[in-house]
C-alpha cells in the first residue's frame, strides 16, 4: 500500500560499453528504491570512439535494446523517463540523425550529456552517499578520478569543499582505439600505455599531489570488476585496496594487457579493453602521487543522474548545498584572474536579493540565481587578459572554462550576461546572442536585466554600498541600500540601467537609502 503511494521514475543510458536502464520508486530523495536494474553489454562502443560515426548496424543495436527497454517501462507503467546518452552520441558527427532515427523507430527523445555533467553526475551522487554514510573520509583530502570511454574527470575534496577539478580528453576506449589490435598484445605495450598517459598528464600531477590526497576513488561497474579481479567484494557498495596491494596485483602481470585480462579472468574483450587502461592510470597516478588506500564504491552514472534528478525536481536541500559548493570552486578558479574579489562577491549578493524578491513574477526557475552568482563571480575575468576587450576576453574565457555540473548552454548563457553586462542590455544583434535558443535568448535577457542593476550598485568598485534590500510592490522594485557615503556615481549607473530593466520586465526599479 505504501509503495502505491510513491512516483516512479525511469532512466535509461546509452553508453559505449553498456545500455543501462534503471526505474526508481520515490516520493522523497531519502527513500529512493530501485526497482529495476538492467544493463546489456553492447558492441559498438570502441568503433563509435575512433570513428565518430554511430554506423547503421550500431544504430540496429541501439534500437534493438531501447526498443526492449520500452516493453518493460510499460510494464512498470513508467511514464516519467529520461533518455540519456553520454560518448556514444555526443562526439558523433551524425548525431542529429542518429538521435532522429532513434525517435522514430523507438519514440524516445534523447538528451545529450557532456562531459563536465557527465562527470559531474557520478559526482554527485557519490557525496550523495558519503553524506548518508557510506563512508566515513574524515578530514583526509579525497580524489576520485572517473574514467569515461572517452575523458577522464578528476575531483579533489576535502570536507564540504572542492579543492580541485579537471577535465581532459583522454578514455578508456578512445586510448585504446589507438592501437592496433596487434599493438595492445605487444610485449612493450604496457609500458607504451603507461608513457602515453604520463605524458598527457603530468601537467595535472603537480597540481593534485599539493593536496595531500589519503583517498583514491574508483567507482560505477568497473571498481565492481576490478574489486572482483582482486578477490575483493563490495559490502554496502564499498570495498578498500590498499595502494602497495594494487601496484603489486599490477606488477604480478609483468606487463598487463587486454589478452591477459581475458585469459587469466575470462572476461570479454571489450571488458579488458576498458578495465586495462583504468588499471594503468591508477597505476600511474600511484607512482607519483603518495595515496594510502583506493576505495570501490558502486555508484554509477544512472544512479548519479537519478540522485540529481530527484533532487532538482524534489528541490532537495542537498541540490542547494551542492551549489553552495561549486560556487566555492568557481571562486577558487577566480583567483587566477580577478583582482578585486569584494566587487564580485557585493554583486553576487546584490543578484540574489534582487532575484528573490522578484521571484515568482517573472518566469525564471531557481537555477536563475545560481547563474547569476556564476557570472557575478566571473564577469571581470576578461580584465586579467585585455582592459581594451576585457567583455571578449570575458567571454571566451567563461566558454572555455570546464565548469563544473553546468549544461554547455547554461555556460554560454553565463558568458553572454557576463558579456553584456559591459554593455547595459543585450544587444541583440550580437553574434553570441543570436547564437542561441529562442527560450534561452528571453532567459539571458532577463538575467542581464538583474546583473547590471545590481552591478551599477558598485560601479566605482569601492563598496560604499554594504547591503541592499528588495521589495516588489506591484509593479515597483524598491531596492534600499545601506551606505555611510556618497553614492552620487552608482545613483547615476542605477538610472541608465532603469530603462532596460522596464523593458524586459515591465517594472520599475527604484533605489532609496535604507534605514
Amino acid at each position: 500500500m505504501e509503495d502505491s503511494k510513491k512516483n516512479v521514475f525511469g532512466i535509461i543510458r546509452i553508453g559505449t560499453v553498456n545500455m543501462d536502464l534503471k526505474i526508481v520508486s520515490y516520493s522523497t530523495l531519502a527513500d529512493r528504491q530501485t526497482i529495476e536494474n538492467v544493463s546489456r553489454e553492447v558492441h559498438y562502443g570502441e568503433e563509435v570512439v575512433t570513428t565518430h560515426r554511430i554506423s547503421f548496424q550500431a544504430l540496429n543495436e541501439i534500437c534493438t535494446v531501447l526498443n526492449g527497454f520500452r516493453q518493460l517501462l510499460r510494464d512498470y507503467q513508467v511514464d516519467d523517463v529520461k533518455v540519456v546518452t553520454t560518448t556514444s552520441l555526443r562526439d558523433a558527427e551524425n548525431q542529429l540523425n542518429a538521435i532522429d532515427q532513434i525517435r522514430i523507430r523507438t519514440g524516445f527523445s534523447v538528451d545529450i550529456v557532456h562531459m563536465a555533467e557527465e562527470i559531474y553526475y557520478k559526482f554527485f551522487g557519490l557525496y550523495y552517499d558519503i553524506d548518508q554514510g557510506a563512508f566515513n573520509f574524515g578530514r583526509n583530502s579525497v580524489l576520485l578520478m572517473d574514467m569515461t570511454s572517452s575523458c577522464l574527470g578528476l575531483t579533489c575534496w576535502k570536507e564540504d569543499k572542492i579543492l580541485f577539478q579537471q577535465n581532459v580528453h583522454i578514455g578508456a576506449l578512445g586510448l585504446m582505439g589507438s592501437f592496433t589490435e596487434k599493438e595492445r598484445n605487444g610485449i612493450t605495450f604496457t609500458t607504451t600505455v603507461r608513457e602515453y598517459i604520463y605524458g598527457t598528464l603530468s601537467p595535472l600531477w603537480r597540481g593534485v599531489q599539493q593536496y595531500d590526497i589519503q583517498y583514491l576513488i574508483l567507482s560505477g561497474q568497473v571498481a565492481v570488476r576490478l574489486g572482483l579481479l582482486m578477490g575483493k567484494k563490495l559490502y554496502r557498495g564499498v570495498g578498500l585496496i590498499a595502494a602497495r596491494e594494487f601496484c603489486d596485483f599490477v606488477d604480478s602481470f609483468s606487463g598487463i594487457t587486454p589478452f591477459k585480462l581475458c585469459r587469466y579472468f575470462s572476461i570479454s574483450e571489450n571488458m579488458a579493453n576498458v578495465l586495462m587502461p583504468i588499471i594503468m592510470l591508477y597505476y600511474e597516478l600511484l607512482r607519483h602521487v603518495d595515496v594510502q588506500m583506493i576505495v570501490l564504491m558502486d555508484m554509477t552514472f544512472t544512479e548519479g543522474y537519478s540522485i540529481h534528478y530527484l533532487a532538482t525536481k524534489l528541490n532537495d536541500p542537498y541540490l542547494t548545498r551542492q551549489r553552495w559548493m561549486l560556487l566555492e570552486l568557481a571562486r577558487g578558479i577566480a583567483v587566477r584572474y580577478v583582482s578585486a574579489p569584494d566587487h564580485s562577491r557585493l554583486i553576487e549578493e546584490f543578484c540574489a536579493t534582487i532575484f528573490n524578491a522578484l521571484f515568482g513574477k517573472i518566469g525564471v526557475d531557481r537555477i536563475g540565481c545560481y547563474l547569476l552568482r556564476l557570472a557575478a563571480i566571473m564577469h571581470e575575468w576578461g580584465k586579467f587578459v585585455n582592459l581594451r576587450k576585457c567583455d571578449v576576453c570575458a567571454y571566451d574565457l567563461i566558454l572555455t572554462t570546464d565548469l563544473f555540473a553546468i549544461s554547455d548552454e547554461e555556460k554560454k548563457m553565463v558568458a553572454n550576461v557576463a558579456y553584456f553586462s559591459y554593455f547595459g542590455k543585450v544587444q541583440e544583434r550580437d553574434d553570441r546572442f543570436a547564437s542561441l535558443q529562442p527560450e534561452t535568448k528571453v532567459m539571458v535577457a532577463k538575467l542581464v536585466a538583474i546583473f547590471c542593476l545590481a552591478d551599477a550598485l558598485d560601479k566605482g568598485h569601492n563598496g560604499k554600498i554594504k547591503s541592499i534590500e528588495a521589495a516588489l510592490h506591484d509593479n515597483l522594485l524598491e531596492i534600499a541600500y545601506t551606505s555611510d557615503f556618497d553614492v552620487s556615481l552608482e545613483k547615476w549607473a542605477f538610472m541608465k540601467i532603469v530603462p532596460y530593466f522596464e523593458e524586459v520586465f515591465g517594472m520599475t526599479p527604484v533605489l532609496k537609502r535604507g534605514r
